[in-house]
């Protein structure tokens, strides 16, 4: 069965200017039409709409689809890399630009979910509103600090108070009242017996299902708890017992639910009606394919779902549109069918590099993407016929894959906006297992992980789905195959929690999430990668803040600055997560 997710209607155009001039009473004072409404005759359950809504959206933006100013953990791990034209330096050689904590897109949603909760006890679903908020707050406040480091919190969204400079709050103590938030969330769902059916209606995401957000705000729980792993005795400081209270959630399902089933994701599907709505890579927001083309998938990412004969490879990768056939390499044959009749590039003598493969990924941090696998001019003259429509100047290269035809929709089921998925949790307990925080087999966890994204893109046994590197062929996925060889990896590691981690990064793919885990862990090893790094192999481990919080709030941000290591706001100083861990490097 197809993943079915709840569509959002938009709301924002209504709701957003209301919520900034709220803030200001000059401006409600004055010049209000007498037929609009204010800030507090907007049903909360609207608000809510628009802080799931928005911040699904976000998530999309961060995690694959979004213009080079947003996207950029997608070149960071691995999974895309990108060609022709502007944004290359940006994405795959790390040449990031300042997104702070005021970064427009990623402070709203946390400042409505805020003013969710204070407008909560306007409503008869008070309760359940104001858990709602919390475990948004939870999520965007876990998201902030992850990214940049000591951000406003005790003092965030106080501008009533007249705080309009807060204090940047020391990480720990971040996630110190983050999991707060999340605990009194919980507590606050399981006194709810029921909700409206308005409030069900506006609720885009469970349709007002209890049991499923208390089991996203628990499985948000054990997400921090593991970001946590390297920190857990400067927590214990703190009146944190990390393991503690990790071990607490998993032991007592009753009273703290967990997201293990995919039909339990706690997703929003973009509806695909209009441009504010759609996905970014649709025709939409992109009226030729040129910007879809750009986004190439990173060759690690396409070798190790090759290596592992993995039948997502197919899900997310299209083969290439002009195959390489290469006549004498030795004693090597390389012999490919042309059964659907397209243009082959012929070599009559082997080129080394040359990589003849039906997916091919472009290496990472490339000096001249454009050009690689003998991509050049003489060869699109040859070839043009094909498409060209698409084969007519730059953003093309016909012997590197692009993504599948999915990511050029204006929907997808398959391409919500993710907050976070059973097959998350299930990687994140099988990691608790192998560290020795839970009891249980961390080998049932890992399998379930890997099932659960299998499920996720709806990959059954016996699809046609699975690439064979050596005759070029489509084969059927036979899902206990592919299991065993994966446990066998699992069992056969030095470190089982390489293979954990391996997996999840590729079960994250689409969603930011990779990066937080590799930062904290060093899996996989993607240093090793880089061909063209501008720090060697090190790869960025932060954001680091924008102008509008060194105008308006100096002193602040510098005191957040001086807690780096080094005490430089750039993307390769260390955040206190990390400082110490000796990870990533």
């Amino acid at each position: 069965m197809k993943p079915v997710y709840k569509n959002f209607k938009l709301i924002s155009t209504l709701i957003l200017p209301l919520f900034f001039f709220s803030c200001n009473k000059q401006l409600t004072d004055t010049n209000i039409s007498p037929n609009a409404l204010n800030a507090e005759e907007v049903d909360p359950g609207f608000v809510m709409t628009d802080v799931l809504s928005n911040s699904a959206m976000q998530m999309v933006l961060a995690g694959f689809a979004g213009n080079t100013s947003q996207c950029i953990i997608d070149a960071t791990m691995q999974y895309v890399q990108q060609d022709q034209g502007g944004g290359v330096n940006i994405k795959n050689t790390f040449g990031w630009k300042g997104r702070g904590w005021g970064y427009r897109n990623f402070y709203l949603p946390l400042a409505n979910s805020n003013y969710l909760g204070k407008r909560a006890k306007d409503s008869k679903d008070s309760t359940f509103l104001r858990a709602v908020s919390l475990t948004m707050q939870g999520y965007w406040f876990g998201f902030n600090t992850s990214g940049w480091g000591d951000v406003p919190f005790s003092e965030a969204m106080r501008g009533e108070d007249d705080i309009l400079k807060p204090v940047y709050d020391k990480q720990k103590d971040v996630f110190k009242g983050i999991l707060g938030y999340l605990e009194e969330a919980n507590d606050a769902f399981s006194n709810v017996q029921a909700v409206s059916d308005f409030t069900r209606s506006a609720d885009i995401m469970f349709n007002g299902d209890i049991n499923k957000w208390r089991a996203f705000a628990n499985s948000l729980r054990l997400r921090f708890l593991m970001r946590l792993s390297e920190k857990t005795s400067e927590m214990m400081d703190i009146g944190v017992d990390v393991k503690a209270e990790f071990n607490r959630i998993v032991s007592d399902p009753g009273k703290y639910p967990v997201i293990l089933n995919s039909a339990d994701n706690a997703v929003v599907q973009l509806p695909g009606t209009s441009a504010s709505d759609s996905y970014p890579l649709g025709a939409f927001n992109q009226k030729t394919e040129d910007p879809y083309r750009r986004q190439k998938p990173g060759a690690p990412f396409v070798d190790f779902l090759k290596e592992t004969r993995d039948p997502r490879l197919t899900v997310w990768l299209q083969p290439v549109d002009v195959p390489t056939i290469i006549a004498d390499k030795g004693g090597d044959k390389v012999i490919m069918k042309d059964s659907d009749g397209k243009v082959k590039k012929f070599l009559k003598t082997f080129r080394e590099g040359t990589d003849t493969s039906l997916f091919v990924g472009l290496p990472i941090a490339l000096a001249n993407p454009d050009t690689y696998n003998g991509n050049n001019g003489n060869d699109l003259s040859t070839i043009r016929n094909l498409d060209p429509a698409i084969y007519n100047a730059g953003a093309a290269n016909p012997f590197v894959s692009y993504f599948a035809p999915m990511f050029r929709e204006n929907k997808s089921p398959y391409l919500p906006g993710i907050f976070l998925t059973a097959t998350e949790v299930n990687f994140t307990l099988a990691e608790a297992a192998v560290r020795g925080w839970i009891t249980g087999p961390a080998e049932e966890y890992f399998k379930k992980g890997i099932l659960a994204s299998l499920d996720q893109y709806d990959v059954k046994n016996g699809d046609m789905r699975v690439y064979d590197p050596e005759t070029h062929q489509i084969e059927a996925y036979d899902q206990n195959a592919f299991l065993n060889n994966m446990v066998d990896r699992f069992n056969n590691a030095t470190d089982k929690l390489l293979p954990v981690m391996e997996q999840k990064w590729v079960a994250l793919f689409t969603t930011i999430e990779a990066w937080f885990d590799w930062r904290r862990t060093g899996y996989p090893d993607l240093g090793k990668n880089l061909v063209n790094g501008p720090m060697g192999d090190k790869i960025p481990i932060r954001f680091y803040f924008g102008d509008s919080e060194k105008n308006f709030n100096e002193e602040n941000v510098n005191k957040a600055i001086q807690n780096l290591e080094p005490a430089v706001d750039d993307q390769w100083s260390k955040i206190w997560l990390l400082q110490g861990t000796g990870k990533p490097w």
